[in-house]
């Protein structure tokens, strides 16, 4: 049982400066946000053109996009309706941005990334609230410094807001066995539990269908827990509480559905394609189209196909790190050990029956007549039964928390507060880790981020492991698993954080900038008039570049492997003077090669962004370093696209000036000599 457990945690104590544990949590919070406003790395293409792209073209605010595929109505994959509750905070952020000036790339950057960062404070604050104060606190800097927490999570990825979801799920699951008292005082006094899960099951079923996959050993521990109270005798308020959960998910199932279906009906209407229903319906269910298109192996085939073994042996240890798989592992084994072994040892908080709990809990329920003769048994038989538990702990393994207060008695109303459900927490978490990897290790197609979700039961396995006799025994076992812990994670934040693809959004801001330069008046097409082609490059989210404009002249446009430099140069040539390439330091000596065959225009640098790291070309990038050095070589390069005869015309005006400089010098000098 994990210690100072006798009460629950004042969730705001961890934003508190004067304490140990405030301390160091503001400090990874500082940490997180840093990441969140300057980490400009990018790590999947999804991580824009999944939400910023799609919701800024949806809302129609003036900016123009490009929409993936997966958004057409003849694929529908995607929800709008998640979407929006995922970006609920930029429905205040936006119009308060809009006041500051006009939107600019780098303003839609930051509201994203605050919004995503405000999901992740939101998880914090109800770890503090649910779990027992150390193992909330042993959460918070696992999970604090974790790269789930540093650089995913702060990222408008759909994989971030389902891992919020769950995280919601699950701690309000734990909050519903913490809980005995609701179904006592009233038939109706647990209507919230069901209202607030269903609705948190709803948005997660249309953020990602493999939500699903996740929640499903939460629901059955949540519907569990009802069963129990009807067991206990509380049929009614078991049976009510669960009616009206169940009812409210098929009343938010049923609204959801109507809202996608008019959403991308309108839209199919509106582009004149076919809408994707379902089963020939008119009803358009995005996470049932999903989940038909990701079961097809030649659909996953076009994203790239991986051994099944990828989950289990590679993006686990990424994504969770693989001191907390070998925590995992450990922890999980004893705990399955110990349950299913006959000759099991009872611990201490198995000595405190359910039945004497609930005994004292109704002593306490009792009415104010009685109150007089039992308050003097109740209190003793509270205090006895919190001081057994905390002896109990203190003997079991040492507090890590230095500047925890001295114990003192409880009244019985605090000690009756919490009730443990350590085990309880350890079989959750076991079993949404081990039935979401057994799941989604069958399909074929396996990335990283696709485990996000179990980054907090992960963790959550993890504070409880380190407080368990096996590891408070093991100290120096146990801090050279948090010394790999944090090292991982550490380097994992410089990488995908501040490195990978990391030069793309500034040379995206550059260009929104330089574009916002541009004079109002004048010549329609040339005076006001800038090309900008990104080449080779991930996909470009256009949302962030909000000045290019439209119509007839798109001034931003992006090419992939597709096209050759030389058919790159070509389009490139039609506004020479007037147009700009930025490409990655390995394509560039292609380009320059294309140029000078080409004979059209030349290729002139400009500038560099540094600290881009392309990993799907890295053998290139680091043939590079001996030529032109680490900076450039990691880089993105600004070339002027120039015509060619305009860089002769300037060529011979230099040569001329410099020629008829050279006769005046002689002239004066011969003057100078006759006088």
């Amino acid at each position: 049982m994990p210690t100072n457990a006798t009460g629950p945690q004042r969730w705001w104590s961890m934003f508190d400066p004067r304490t140990r544990h405030g301390q160091i949590y503001l400090s990874l919070l500082s940490l997180r946000c840093f990441s969140a406003f300057f980490g400009y790395g990018y790590i999947h293409p999804d991580e824009w053109m999944q939400s910023g792209e799609p919701y800024f073209g949806f809302k129609d605010i003036g900016i123009d996009v490009r929409l993936p595929w997966e958004w057409m109505p003849n694929n529908a994959l995607r929800s709008f309706s998640s979407l929006s509750s995922q970006y609920r905070s930029l429905d205040i952020l936006l119009p308060l941005v809009k006041r500051l000036g006009p939107l600019s790339g780098r303003s839609l950057f930051m509201i994203q990334r605050a919004n995503m960062l405000l999901e992740t404070v939101l998880v914090d604050v109800i770890v503090a609230a649910v779990l027992p104060p150390q193992t909330a606190r042993l959460v918070h800097y696992l999970f604090g410094i974790s790269t789930a927490a540093t650089t995913f999570l702060v990222r408008p990825f759909s994989n971030s807001h389902e891992l919020t979801l769950l995280a919601l799920c699950l701690l309000q699951t734990l909050a519903l066995y913490q809980d005995r008292t609701w179904y006592r005082h009233s038939n109706l006094g647990g209507w919230h539990w069901g209202v607030l899960f269903a609705t948190l099951a709803v948005d997660g079923l249309f953020t990602r269908f493999t939500f699903a996959i996740f929640a499903l050993p939460v629901t059955a521990f949540f519907v569990y827990r009802f069963k129990q109270v009807a067991t206990e005798g509380f049929h009614k308020p078991a049976l009510l509480s669960l009616a009206i959960g169940v009812v409210t998910g098929i009343g938010l199932l049923g609204n959801t559905i109507c809202s996608e279906t008019s959403f991308y009906t309108r839209f199919a209407n509106a582009t004149g394609t076919e809408l994707a229903s379902m089963w020939g319906t008119k009803w358009v269910v995005p996470p049932i189209n999903a989940l038909l298109y990701n079961m097809k192996t030649d659909n996953v085939a076009q994203h790239g196909l991986h051994p099944r073994w990828l989950h289990v042996v590679v993006n686990m240890p990424m994504m969770v790190g693989i001191a907390n798989c070998v925590v995992i592992a450990i922890h999980g084994w004893h705990s399955i050990r110990d349950t299913m072994a006959p000759d099991h040892t009872i611990g201490v908080e198995d000595l405190i029956e359910e039945e004497e709990v609930e005994q004292v809990i109704e002593i306490a329920d009792a009415p104010s007549q009685s109150e007089k003769k039992s308050t003097a048994s109740t209190s003793a038989r509270a205090v006895e039964l919190v001081d057994t538990t905390e002896k109990a702990d203190e003997s079991a393994m040492p507090s890590t928390s230095t500047d925890a207060p001295a114990s003192t008695p409880s009244p019985p109303e605090t000690a009756l507060a919490y009730i443990d459900v350590s085990r309880l927490t350890t079989a959750l978490c076991l079993c949404t880790i081990l039935f979401s990897l057994l799941i989604l290790s069958l399909s074929p197609h396996q990335e990283p981020r696709f485990l996000l979700p179990l980054a907090l039961p992960s963790t959550i396995l993890m504070a409880l492991a380190f407080q368990s006799p096996y590891f408070t025994v093991r100290p120096r076992f146990t801090r050279i698993l948090l010394i790999l812990h944090v090292a991982q994670h550490i380097l994992q934040l410089l990488l995908f954080s501040f490195l990978h693809q990391a030069a793309l959004l500034p040379t995206l801001f550059h260009i929104d900038h330089s574009l916002s330069r541009l004079p109002l008046t004048g010549n329609a097409l040339f005076d006001r008039y800038e090309h900008h082609l990104l080449y080779r490059t991930f996909s470009v989210p256009l949302h962030l570049i909000p000045r290019k404009g439209r119509g007839m002249f798109p001034r931003v446009e992006h090419y992939d492997s597709s096209t050759s430099p030389a058919g790159l140069l070509y389009p490139a040539g039609w506004a020479c003077d007037d147009t700009w390439l930025y490409a990655p330091s390995w394509v560039v000596a292609q380009l320059q090669e294309a140029a000078e065959k080409g004979g059209n225009v030349v290729l002139i640098k400009e500038r560099v962004w540094t600290g881009h790291v392309d990993m799907d070309h890295l053998p290139e990038t680091l043939a590079l370093v001996k030529k032109i050095g680490w900076t450039e070589a990691f880089a993105i390069h600004k070339l002027h696209v120039r015509c060619s005869r305009t860089v002769v015309k300037e060529t011979e005006e230099v040569a001329q000036t410099a020629t008829h400089q050279e006769t005046e010098d002689k002239a004066h000098t011969a003057l100078h000599a006759e006088l």
